[in-house]
């Protein structure tokens, strides 16, 4: 319930600013509320990050983000991208080429690592 609480907190000055259209610009002292919460957000969510920790473990938390997101989140990231520019171009939000140009990067980035990753298990279970 916390994390939908801070989650909710996070991005209300985001939907406020983009969404509403009218709405003043974000000020100083909004953005800096806004920064704080969303750190505050990613402690609750991932709290085995919140420690305390040196340069290694900064990078292999990185490193680790990083093939979570291309590897394991990317087959979702490339659906995600690819229902928005669905959705997208019909109402006009999205140009079509700048549609195409999006799905075919997300699938060489998002994609193609997952099948690769894929296929190396199934090939080193094969062996």
């Amino acid at each position: 319930m916390a994390t939908v609480i801070i989650g909710a907190l996070t991005l209300a000055p985001a939907i406020q600013h983009f969404l509403l259209g009218k709405s003043p610009p974000l000020t100083r002292s909004k953005s800096k509320s806004a920064a704080m919460l969303a750190l505050l957000f990613v402690a609750v969510v991932f709290p085995e990050y919140a420690y305390a920790m040196d340069y290694s473990t900064g990078t292999g938390l990185v490193r680790d983000f990083v093939s979570w997101l291309f590897v394991d989140a990317g087959p979702y990231v490339f659906m995600a991208i690819l229902g928005i520019c669905v959705l997208g171009v019909p109402k006009g939000w999205i140009p079509m080429k700048g549609a195409v140009i999006a799905v075919i990067c997300s699938f060489v980035f998002f994609a193609v690592p997952s099948i690769v990753r894929y296929a190396a298990s199934v090939a080193s279970s094969q062996i």
